[in-house]
């Protein structure tokens, strides 16, 4: 009689990730988004400087005023429920984000390098010090768009409160909503679900970079508190609401 054969494995099943797992993807994201957000920040930052819309030649000041905008709009808003005091706790957050360019040399190296070339220096030497120009130009634009991501990223924090307040109100508008769809008999849409359940999504996250990249002054945080609050909210709520009716 011949060997009986063996059974293929079945496929494994989804494995579940636990709440360390939960959190550690948070951090990466946390990390790799404020990464991001500072290469675009400082991109958008040196592309302005070299167009005659934007802030043309004045790349470096502009991500300076910028800084000390988001340190004005902090002072509006001196309490939270999560810091006593913001405006020294963003300061102090300027200044750690800053600790690394100080300390290797490049903001040495950008006061160093926006000494005028002299007309008679020609050739490769004119090139070598024009180019030290602009990598001394990029190096303090990385600072301080690395101070205006720091900075804006503690706002974020600062206003997670508001978007506590605002999930726990779309989520019970959603709750009730699903209870009069479910006993009068309104129709399941499992469409609005999943394209309601990427707009909480992008809502929480998307609005979020696009906060920290922002390179355009005069924007109050405060604005995008509540326009981001009220995005979470109306999305959680449709998501709720059109979750299945029978669980």
């Amino acid at each position: 009689m011949s060997p009986a054969r063996a059974l293929p494995n079945k496929p494994a099943g989804p494995v579940e990730q636990g709440p360390v797992g939960f959190v550690m993807d948070v951090l990466v994201g946390l990390v790799l988004g404020s990464l991001f957000s500072w290469a675009i920040g400082v991109i958008i930052e040196v592309a302005g400087g070299y167009t005659n819309v934007a802030w043309p030649d004045h790349a470096v000041e502009h991500a300076r005023a910028l800084v000390q905008e988001d340190l004005d709009f902090t002072s509006e808003y001196p309490r939270s429920i999560v810091i006593a005091d913001t405006v020294a706790f963003e300061q102090d957050v300027a200044r750690i984000a800053a600790w690394p360019f100080e300390h290797l040399g490049l903001v040495r190296f950008y006061e160093s390098s926006q000494a005028p070339v002299p007309e008679t220096v020609t050739g490769i030497k004119r090139a070598i010090l024009l180019a030290r120009v602009e990598l001394g130009k990029a190096a303090a634009i990385g600072m301080y768009v690395a101070m205006d991501v720091a900075m804006r990223l503690w706002v974020i924090v600062f206003a997670l409160p508001a978007f506590a307040l605002a999930c726990l109100l779309g989520t019970v508008d959603g709750l009730v909503r699903r209870d009069l769809r479910r006993w009068g008999g309104g129709r399941e849409s499992s469409f609005v679900y999943h394209r309601a359940k990427k707009a909480a999504t992008w809502s929480l996250t998307g609005g979020f970079g696009l906060y920290l990249a922002w390179p355009i002054g005069g924007f109050n945080p405060a604005y995008m508190v509540l326009v981001f609050t009220a995005l979470v909210a109306a999305s959680l709520s449709v998501t709720v609401s059109s979750f299945k009716k029978y669980v």
